[in-house]
């Protein structure tokens, strides 16, 4: 009879935990856990503002919000009127690694508009299609390849996410400069992938269609592009135009040297333009257990432990529930 009491209050106690872990998952699904709104650029238009003006420049942050929310902060400080984000947003792309994303940027309250290009870190490298390709980055972040302009200012983002750019973004991109170029004093391109990497012996950079991609830029009139990529900052500079390398963004750095940092482009009513790099100190990612909870721990594994002890639950109900037989000592 004891048993029968122990087992029942052990299958109690499994099932309380169940039912608590299986509603505090659809809560979590329902409430906390939900598509959060899109960030997305102010892609074909044009924006009225005035000269001069600044733009904030960021790159590879791949989930680090520590020092990412940082260099947000920051760049709210230094009143731009929009930052560039040339790409790898996440760490790997994945559902839950751009809602959980999402989610902190809208905790931000971003008072200027995101416009980002995919990285390789923000597709699904295995598709070939590109809208298969960067069907998630999409949805977070609007399209691959854009244009828009503000006050005196062209800005073109270009998606070179799988280190080449094909004929068709080429011939988009022709097509684009083709039309609007003239309109404005200044042009800016922005990408994931330099066109080349400026440090000797190294080729962390575009494997197809870096050529025809600098003719292009060349024939009208670029001003300056920006790129991510390589974990560090960088300067360079292709037929004349100036490349402005930035990926520290909270990537693991590529030398012991590097800082994380971010950029701020002024442009002045002269149609010229200056560039200053804000370093930004060491920070520990404090925002790891919410990282691993909302991104690295599945959802299915809640489920599969509240059926689990569902089921043992059950079990020992059912051993509980048998009559034991006593045993009598024959004195005699």
């Amino acid at each position: 009879m004891a048993r029968s009491r122990r087992l029942c209050r052990v299958a109690v106690g499994l099932l309380t935990v169940a039912l608590v872990l299986l509603a505090t998952h659809i809560l979590w699904s329902l409430i906390v856990d939900r598509s959060p709104a899109p960030v997305l650029p102010p892609a074909r238009e044009a924006i009225q503002g005035t000269v001069p003006f600044r733009f904030a420049v960021v790159g590879d942050n791949r989930g680090n919000m520590e020092v990412f929310e940082e260099i947000l902060a920051r760049i709210k400080e230094e009143h731009v009127s929009l930052i560039l984000h040339t790409g790898d947003l996440v760490d790997h792309s994945g559902e839950r690694q751009f809602t959980w994303l999402l989610h902190e940027l809208g905790e931000e309250k971003l008072p200027v508009p995101l416009c980002a290009v995919p990285g390789n870190h923000d597709i699904d490298e295995a598709a070939k299609d590109p809208s298969t390709r960067c069907r998630l980055y999409g949805r977070a972040f609007g399209q691959r390849r854009y244009w828009f302009a503000y006050a005196n200012a062209l800005f073109v983002a270009l998606d070179d996410s799988t280190e080449r750019v094909s004929p068709d973004d080429l011939q988009w991109l022709d097509r684009t400069l083709a039309q609007f170029r003239s309109q404005y004093t200044l042009c800016f391109v922005y990408m994931h992938v330099p066109p080349r990497d400026p440090r000797p012996g190294r080729t962390h950079a575009l494997e197809e269609g870096a050529e025809n991609l600098i003719g292009i830029m060349t024939k009208h009139r670029v001003n300056a592009v920006f790129a991510g990529h390589i974990h560090s900052y960088l300067e360079d500079n292709v037929a004349g135009i100036p490349v402005y390398i930035t990926g520290g963004a909270g990537a693991e750095l590529e030398e012991p040297s590097d800082r994380y940092h971010y950029l701020v482009c002024t442009v002045a009513p002269d149609g010229s333009f200056s560039l200053q790099k804000r370093d930004v100190d060491y920070l520990r990612n404090t925002d790891y257990p919410e990282y691993a909870f909302r991104v690295k721990f599945p959802s299915n594994i809640a489920l599969f432990v509240s059926a689990s002890l569902l089921f043992s639950s059950g079990l020992l109900f059912g051993l509980g529930s048998f009559p034991t037989r006593s045993r009598k000592t024959d004195l005699t």
